[in-house]
Formats: C-alpha cells, sequence, structure tokens
C-alpha cells in the first residue's frame, strides 16, 4: 500500500507537540488538515496511534513503537536533501536554535556568540530555555539544534561532550560578615538564603546534598534569575549559592565577595549535547565545533 511521506511529518510532529493545534501551528497547517492526516494513519495502522487526555494527545504503545524509525527515515531525506548542498557559514540563512537555562545562557553564550556571528552573518541564532524532560524529544524533532546544560541522563540517541566543569561557591556582599574567617557549614546555615530556579518549588543541588547530611537551610527568598539574587543580596546578609562561573561573572558586575562551599559536594559538569540524526550534518556540526573550540570556555 502505498502511503504519502507527509504523513509521517505529522505523525512525528503530533508526537512532539503533543497536542493537535501545536502540531498544526509547528507545521503551518490547519487543524482540520492535522487531523485529516491523522485519520489517514490511523487507517493504515489499523491503530488510534494517539489518543486524548485533556489537552494532550499520548502515544500508544504502536506509535512509541515506530516513532524511532520514523524520525530516522525523516532525518535520512533530510540530510540528503542538506547534503546535496555544501555548507558555507559565511553565506547561509540557517536559522539555529541553542537552548540554556538562563544561568548559562548569561555564562556561555557571549564567549562563542560574536564568532558565530562573524563568521556566519547572514545566520539567525536563538537561545531558549527547554525543559530538562523535554530535552531529547526537541533535539530529535529539530526543535533545537544543541543544547548546553549539566550533565543529564539520557538515551544513547543523544550524544553529548563535556565543555567544561563548575563548582558552587558561595556569594554575599562584599563586606559580609562571612569574608572574616572560615565559612563552615554551622556559619552557612545560620544565614538566610536565597535561592534562584526557574522552577517553582523543589530542591535545588545544594538543598539535596545538604539533606543527605542530615541538615536544611532557612531560605527567605526564591526567585527566577540570578542577576535578581545577586542584586537582592548587596542590599542585606542573605547568601546565595552558585555555579563559580557565574559568580566570578557577577562579581564583576557588582559589589560581592565568593566564598568556598563549606561542603565537598559533585562537580557540576557542562555539556553540550546534540541528537545522533544530526551527528554528521554539516550545519550542525560547524556549529558544535564553533562551541567546543571556543578559546574561552576552559579559562571560564
Amino acid at each position: 500500500m502505498k502511503i504519502d511521506l507527509n504523513l509521517f511529518v505529522v505523525f512525528e510532529a503530533i508526537y512532539c507537540e503533543g497536542n493537535i493545534s501545536k502540531a498544526a501551528s509547528a507545521l503551518n497547517l490547519s487543524q482540520p488538515a492535522v487531523s485529516h492526516s491523522l485519520a489517514k494513519l490511523r487507517d493504515h495502522f489499523d491503530d488510534k496511534l494517539f489518543i486524548r487526555q485533556g489537552n494532550q494527545m499520548r502515544p500508544t504503545a504502536l506509535a512509541k513503537n515506530v516513532i524511532g524509525d520514523v524520525r530516522e527515515a525523516l532525518h535520512q531525506l533530510q540530510t540528503s536533501f542538506y547534503q546535496s548542498q555544501n555548507f558555507e557559514p559565511s553565506t547561509s540563512r540557517k536559522v539555529c536554535t541553542l537552548s540554556m537555562h538562563s544561568s548559562l545562557e548569561a555564562s556561555y553564550l557571549p564567549h562563542f556568540a560574536t564568532q558565530l556571528m562573524t563568521e556566519s552573518p547572514h545566520m539567525n541564532f536563538t537561545s531558549k530555555r527547554v525543559r530538562r524532560s523535554e530535552l531529547e524529544n526537541k533535539l530529535a524533532s529539530g526543535d533545537i539544534d544543541v543544547a548546553i546544560d549539566i550533565l543529564l541522563p539520557v538515551s544513547d540517541n543523544v550524544k553529548h561532550q563535556q565543555l567544561t566543569k563548575d563548582k558552587l561557591v558561595v556569594v554575599a556582599r562584599k563586606n559580609h560578615p562571612i569574608f572574616t574567617g572560615k565559612l563552615d557549614l554551622q556559619r552557612y546555615l545560620s544565614q538566610t538564603h536565597v535561592v534562584a530556579s526557574a522552577r517553582t518549588s523543589g530542591p535545588s543541588i545544594e538543598d539535596f546534598e545538604l539533606g543527605r547530611l542530615g541538615v536544611q537551610r532557612k531560605v527567605g527568598l526564591r526567585c527566577q534569575h540570578l542577576m535578581s539574587a545577586c542584586r537582592v543580596i548587596i542590599n542585606n546578609d542573605m547568601l546565595l549559592t552558585l555555579p563559580e562561573n557565574s559568580a566570578k561573572m557577577y562579581h564583576a558586575l557588582l559589589p560581592i565577595g565568593i566564598a568556598p562551599m563549606p561542603i565537598d559536594l559533585p562537580p557540576l559538569d557542562v555539556h553540550l549535547y546534540w541528537h545522533s540524526n544530526v551527528d554528521k550534518d554539516p550545519a550542525n556540526t560547524w556549529l558544535r565545533n564553533k562551541i567546543l573550540s571556543s578559546n574561552t570556555l576552559g579559562q571560564l
């Protein structure tokens, strides 16, 4: 039986977006057109493929089984098209999307953005935040080209390479009493703390490690961005715990000091992620190499 390959593009979009309307928007199609394509796929596979649960379309077992093959086939077609043309960054008008959380964006993006834009003046680069639970799907679908994040549990379909190692440090206003003498765990716990996180709840890395020691700190403020947190602490005695690379950057901008973390914590490994689908894609390879070869990354 012959089947329109465009139907599999619709299938992958619904799988990635989990919603008919969002899939239609992503494909620049009408919602009825996407629903009609899904009906044809259901007839072809003799399976519902997606079951509506609230506003979400949840994949069936069959859909989960075939998504890998569908994505690989679509990628092979895409790769054949790309490889038929010579990728030339100086003339390319490709749009590249990178995923970075705000703290990593502030620390890393400035160190390779200028080089990217200088060598590819007609390309467009976008940095956005993707939920870690959605990272693999977004990489597989091509919604993002690469991601920079801490070491995460990912499948073999996602490739990654370490960019650098980081560690947590403590930051406070420049003349804070913690900078007179050693900052031990008791002094650390005696202070009120600020937490900067895009999540509205849940323990931070340092809270998780403190919990393993059977202790808990007092969090007086939770905010969304590190810059906000740093500006808050310069006017009071609260402490902020953050990655050292970020701390050094804000230290150069604000009247704050940096102290070592009073407990030993595992290092924060920062990695570059991409999907195996684009491992040999010339544009993605160029982008990765520029990020990995940035001379400043190892000096942060």
